[in-house]
């Protein structure tokens, strides 16, 4: 099974463009089964996030990105990767080792995973999920 590894970025796109991020990912994967993961230095960085005095909006997306992987991991959707250390180290090791696609909109990330020869996936055109 497929997996896809979701930047931080990319958990908060429903919640900050009202974009169906997953619904696009789905249609990207080609009907191959797929589980989305998150990584326990993206939840740390949500929490942190939804807990800091950065612009309200920031705080609600962020919350409601805690929220929604809280209800798809109970469903299934989503697994946790259990990592330590900062958050684009533990992407790339992770996606070395299981051979699972990028969902980012970091350039650096994006240009690292790239030397990497990992799949990258990105936001184009403010609402449509492409290959990188």
């Amino acid at each position: 099974m497929r997996q896809i590894i979701l930047d931080t970025n990319f958990w908060l796109l429903p919640f900050e463009k009202g974009l169906d991020v997953f619904g696009q990912i789905e249609r990207l994967s080609e009907d191959e089964p797929y589980t989305l993961v998150a990584t326990s230095s993206v939840l740390a960085e949500l929490e942190a996030m939804s807990n800091s005095k950065v612009k309200r909006k920031n705080v609600l997306a962020a919350r409601g990105a805690l929220r929604a992987i809280r209800n798809w991991r109970a469903s299934g959707k989503v697994s946790v990767a259990q990592t330590d250390g900062p958050a684009d180290g533990t992407i790339i090791t992770l996606a070395l080792q299981t051979g699972a696609w990028v969902a980012t909109n970091d350039r650096a990330l994006r240009m690292r995973l790239h030397g990497k020869r990992i799949k990258v996936l990105l936001l184009r055109d403010e609402h449509k999920i492409d290959f990188f």
